[in-house]
């Protein structure tokens, strides 16, 4: 069992985060210290707990106990813990004393000073701790590849020890329950090994259009390469921000490229998970006063070591808002993003006039979303290809005919677009309504082969005014010979 070689990148960010919560544990120590001798200072306290939660990782893996120590050494190298005379096999909780074995499931004590000092002050490195210290523990549990099924219950408890459900700290609940669906998602994609970044720029490239967003992302990728690169030589680095605003209408696979920048993020040890969790202004905004900051710090919290992508985010700043609940989203979402900066990107999302209009509502924005893609509308004949990719996908192909009649009516569709041009949903929507479409004509035949079951004939492509009647375009003047 070793730490990953190109762990390094996450072990200096999670150093880094360290070193900036010292002289508040330290602060905070001295102001409640009632001992006759002088108080410990800040790094001793946080380097002895984060010593026991490596200690207590390590300890429920299933290697041997030589093994177990090698690791353990390891990690205190990694980290410049001085763990002498700590050795395996550990005692057994059974064996302590009870004043102590009543203590090990509790929140870690540098938590405890934080909230103190974040209750005086007004600050947050009580959230910072708790998140440095999770992806710590994420860091030893799972570096050996594959996760048991007592190291995942052994990580599941910690992080419920660090939020507790239902729990009310000094700035509200730190963890609400989630849906078992969220997750086992979040667990599904940390459980999983990082995918190799060729795998995911590959897959990145085979989505039809985009070539712009591709050529962004590729520049992206260079840059984290290379500045890790520069860190890794002790090289100074360009202080960047890492959230983005990704402009465009919808349908245009502003979604399936965040999903694949969480997963780009984390191979590139930017991010500790590699999640994408997706909301809007319905997730983020109450209806009534301090009930949105609950809200979003439950969504960013969901959100730790991976993306939050957030849809239509100019809705939280709605233009003559006045006191809308929105802009304490706004300003909650910001403070959020500053004290999780370590391990939790921002994705923002919408149409490219309103975003504009929301980055210029609050100089926070602006001076954290400096990264910008612009997603196109696909004209017609990508919006074949999308058909084609949906046909391929369902084991149909169209026939040459239906493949002109869809380019025509895809021209004329785009050639009317306005902001809510449905893009490939629309290619969808009209995908499905051309297999219901060949189902009727075909359900009668006497002789049905596979043939004719994957076969779509221009008869199958629905025209403008079905596609009106379902609802899949908006009611207009499209001119003649489109049905």
């Amino acid at each position: 069992m070793s730490l990953y070689p190109n762990s390094q990148s996450l072990v200096a960010s999670l150093t880094k985060t360290f070193n900036e919560l010292y002289d508040p544990l330290d602060a905070s120590i001295r102001t409640v210290w009632r001992g006759k001798s002088a108080p410990p200072d800040g790094r001793t306290v946080f380097h002895n707990q984060l010593i026991s939660i490596a200690q207590h990782f390590v300890s429920v893996t299933h290697y041997t106990a030589p093994e177990k120590q090698r690791y353990f050494e390891e990690i205190c190298r990694f980290f410049n813990f001085d763990c002498a005379g700590y050795t395996f096999a550990l005692p057994q909780q059974g064996t302590f004393q009870p004043n102590i074995a009543d203590k090990l499931d509790r929140v870690p004590v540098v938590v405890s000073y934080l909230e103190a000092y974040d209750l005086k002050h007004g600050s947050n490195y009580s959230d910072r701790a708790k998140s440095a210290l999770f992806s710590f523990a994420n860091l030893v549990v799972k570096s050996g590849g594959i996760i048991t099924k007592e190291e995942e219950a052994a990580l599941q408890k910690f992080k419920e020890t660090l939020y507790p459900i239902g729990s009310v700290g000094p700035h509200g609940p730190a963890f609400t329950t989630t849906t078992q669906q969220q997750t086992a998602s979040v667990e599904a994609v940390a459980e999983e090994p990082p995918r190799p970044l060729q795998d995911l720029m590959e897959e990145l490239n085979r989505l039809v259009g985009l070539e712009r967003v591709k050529t962004e992302v590729q520049q992206l990728v260079n840059f984290l390469k290379v500045q890790q690169m520069r860190k890794e030589k002790g090289m100074k680095l360009l202080p960047v921000s890492r959230h983005l605003v990704f402009y465009g209408n919808p349908g245009t696979g502003k979604t399936t490229v965040a999903r694949l920048l969480a997963q780009i993020f984390r191979t590139l040890e930017i991010l500790s998970q590699g999640q994408l969790v997706e909301t809007d202004r319905a997730g983020m905004v109450a209806g009534y006063v301090g009930h949105t900051a609950l809200k979003v710090k439950e969504m960013v919290t969901k959100a730790l070591g991976g993306v939050l992508f957030v849809d239509e985010a100019y809705a939280l700043s709605p233009q003559g808002g006045g006191n809308d609940f929105g802009h304490e989203a706004v300003e909650t979402l910001l403070k959020m993003m500053e004290d999780h900066r370590d391990d939790l990107i921002v994705i923002a999302a919408g149409y490219t006039e309103k975003m504009n209009e929301f980055l210029a509502s609050n100089p926070g924005l602006r001076s954290r979303f400096n990264k910008f893609l612009y997603f196109e509308d696909y004209n017609e004949k990508l919006l074949v290809e999308i058909f084609k990719v949906f046909c391929q996908k369902a084991d149909f192909k169209v026939t040459a005919e239906a493949e002109q009649k869809l380019l025509h009516i895809f021209s004329v569709l785009y050639a009317a677009r306005d902001e809510s041009f449905g893009n490939a949903r629309l290619a969808r929507n009209l995908f499905e309504t051309a297999i219901s479409k060949q189902a009727n004509r075909i359900v009668a035949l006497a002789d049905i082969n596979e043939e004719v079951l994957a076969t779509i004939e221009a008869a199958d492509v629905p025209g403008i005014e079905e596609l009106q009647i379902a609802g899949h375009v908006a009611t207009a003047e499209f001119g003649e010979g489109v049905n």
